[in-house]
């Protein structure tokens, strides 16, 4: 039975985008063939009517993630203890890199606020969005590869006065329908999707909240 564990929010995966579909085995570090290349997909934010275009101009952080996960290797931890990487497949970005573009397109796609971007867009911003990735790979329950999870820790700033208005964890779990490399990535997407459209939403909210008891201008 397909296991499915989300914090916070639930939304539907989207489509896994793959650069190649060769499955591939996992080794601890490296191989002599070219890698497979996968991508991840922007999720599309469901705001609904409750929530109109407000004029809150957004700069997402770079995020910060541990060293095992701030490169573009496909992380498997067999125990909590240990790590390995997939061989013959890495991801076309490394994974902070990687979160902060789609996070910046599925809020600016979402079209709720004035302006998102990254630091390096130069936005004005009215408030800054820090993430930190602490969970993004592949877990095993026993000898089996099968739970890909994801984990990001949210801080939402207000600019003008550095205060943190508000902080929260999002969470999914999702399980892979095989151990073939594809399958184990489109995992991932589901997982990404749910999670980033989760912090959209909650930053979305929270803006809202404390726009009515102190405007950021």
């Amino acid at each position: 039975m397909k296991k499915s564990q989300v914090r916070f929010t639930r939304f539907g995966g989207i489509g896994i985008v793959a650069i190649a579909l060769q499955a591939c085995a996992l080794a601890a570090v490296g191989t002599s063939e070219a890698p497979d290349i996968y991508v991840l997909t922007s999720p599309m934010i469901e705001f609904g009517q409750n929530r109109p275009q407000i004029s809150t101009q957004i700069v997402v952080d770079a995020p910060e993630a541990p060293a095992a996960l701030n490169s573009n290797r496909i992380v498997f931890q067999p125990s909590p203890n240990e790590i390995r990487y997939f061989s013959g497949a890495r991801w076309a970005d490394r994974v902070p890199d990687m979160v902060q573009v789609l996070l910046v397109d599925a809020m600016d796609q979402g079209g709720r606020f004035q302006a998102v971007g990254p630091r390096s867009a130069g936005i004005r911003s009215d408030y800054l969005l820090q993430v930190s990735i602490s969970r993004f790979g592949v877990e095993s329950e026993g000898s089996e590869m099968d739970d890909v999870h994801v984990r990001i820790n949210s801080k939402l700033v207000r600019r003008f006065s550095d205060t943190v208005i508000s902080s929260r964890r999002f969470e999914s779990v999702k399980e892979s329908e095989s151990t073939r490399t594809i399958d184990v990535v489109s995992a991932f997407d589901e997982a990404s999707s749910e999670v980033l459209s989760a912090i959209a939403l909650w930053a979305y909210d929270e803006i809202i909240a404390a726009e009515r008891t102190e405007p950021a201008s």
